[in-house]
Formats: structure tokens, sequence, C-alpha cells
């Protein structure tokens, strides 16, 4: 039986930056690639699962339940009878996610959603295992060890680790979720030396023309979110608009950051008449 909703607590000002970031960056840069998986595993079932009643034009809460149920059971029993792989332990880890989202979303079943979490935290742990040189998977483990309040030690490995693959092969938009990630944890210290050393990697390929559009716009993220430097991240977003295509996903994330910055202007500005 879901537990009653508790009033929501008033939130810090750090709190409410975590919530900027998750409405501009984790939506940006996330959204369009979870709405299309949902939309290859619902859709089309991948790897041979069953596909959702086709009678409904809208599925039920619990369709997609029993679908991801469905899938979860169907990556566990291969894995049983076979050596894990990247895709598949990858493949598990995402139905996982989204058993969590449903039953946050529309059960609040915390028991269920601490199993799929645990279960999460395995999956990731065996898929560093497997490629402990790609950053993003510890990266979803730091993540995860903050979300369940995991020993910090934990953590520390895991973020020094993240800090040494990034310096060593730098990828802004992973760079990005580091910071976040540090930002969430309250590591003000190391917040400040990664944001440093990714402004400092960033700025002279922004000024001298080899950086692209896509790291451009995550410039623009760094200066805006972590430096203060508004005005310049706004330029920044308008050279983006001006060089690309408006069917780009580039223009269009470009375009939500900007209009972002617009609102929250108009807002203090009616604050302050």
């Amino acid at each position: 039986m879901a537990s009653k909703k508790e009033k929501p607590k008033k939130e810090r000002p750090r709190n409410l930056k975590n919530q900027r970031w998750a409405g501009i960056v984790a939506a940006i840069l996330a959204l369009g690639m979870v709405v299309s998986l949902v939309g290859a595993y619902i859709g089309q079932a991948v790897g041979g699962g069953a596909p959702l009643p086709d009678q409904q034009a809208e599925p039920e809460p619990e369709d997609y339940l029993d679908h991801y149920e469905g899938e979860v059971e169907r990556l566990e029993s291969y894995l049983e009878e076979n050596e894990p792989t990247e895709a598949i332990l990858l493949e598990l880890a995402e139905n996982y996610r989204y058993l969590s989202i449903v039953q946050q979303v529309f059960f609040n079943d915390q028991e269920a959603i601490e199993e799929y979490e645990g279960r999460m935290v395995s999956l990731f742990q065996s898929l560093v295992e497997l490629e402990p040189d790609n950053p993003g998977y510890r990266l979803e483990l730091i993540n995860l060890y903050l979300e369940q309040r995991a020993n910090e030690e934990l953590v520390i490995d895991q973020v020094e680790i993240a800090r040494e693959l990034l310096r060593d092969n730098p990828e802004p938009m992973l760079h990005l979720s580091l910071i976040q990630l540090l930002s969430t944890a309250g590591k003000d210290e190391l917040l400040e030396e990664e944001t440093s050393w990714l402004q400092d990697y960033m700025a002279p390929r922004v000024a001298s023309g080899q950086a692209d559009n896509e790291e451009r716009f995550y410039y623009a993220i760094l200066l805006g979110e972590y430096r203060g430097e508004i005005d310049t991240a706004k330029d920044i977003l308008e050279e983006v608009l001006e060089e690309e295509s408006e069917d780009s996903a580039i223009y269009q994330n470009a375009l939500t950051y900007l209009e972002y910055f617009r609102a929250e202007n108009d807002e203090q500005e009616i604050i302050f008449e």
C-alpha cells in the first residue's frame, strides 16, 4: 500500500540549484535519449519482449509496469545461462531504471524502488568492471551511491577515478555531469577544482574556434550555471543559434537554455518593479 505523501519541506538554495539543473540540463541532454529508448522498448519490444496491448491508445501505468517487469525477467533469465555482456547489462539497468520511474510516478512502492536501485548499483558495478575506462558508468554509479546515501568512501573512490578519466580524455557533457554530482554531494573544493579545470580546457577551444557548437553549448552551461557569467553564456548561445539549423538538436537545446535565461530575467524584473 502506498504511503501518504509528506508535506514538502522548504528547499534550501543548493536544492533549488539542483532543481534548476534538472529542469535545464537533464531535460535538454537526457530527455530526448530517454524518450527514444522508451519508445523503442514499448513500441517495438526490443529483444523479443511482448509489446504493450495494441488496442489501447494510451497504455495504463500497470501496462508499463508489466512490460518492464517482463523485460527484466527475460534479461535476468538470459544472464543466468550466459556470460554478462556490456549491452545486456546496460539494457537490464535501463529497464530497472524505467521500473523505478514508473513506481515513483504512479505507485510510490518504496520497497520496490529500493530493490530496483539496489539492482542498478550491482549492474553498474559490473559495467565498471567490464569497461573501467568508461567514465559514464562511473558517474551512474556515483549518482546511485548518492541517492542511497552510501559510504562516502565509495563515492570519493569513483569520483577520483572519473576525474582522471575525464582529464585524460575530455568529454564536456560528462564532465558537467560530474560537476553537478559534486555540487549535489556538497564537495565544494572538488567542485571548484573540476569547474576551473573544465573552464581552462574549454575557454581556449571556444576562443580559437576549435570547439564545435555542441561544445560551445556545454561551455555556455558551465559559465551560466557555475561561473555566474550569464551575459557571456547568452552571447555564446546566440552565436550557436545563428550558425545552427533550426532543425538540429543543438539549436533546440541552445534555444531552450536561452529562453530559460530570458524567463529568469523577466521574473527578476517583475520582482524589482
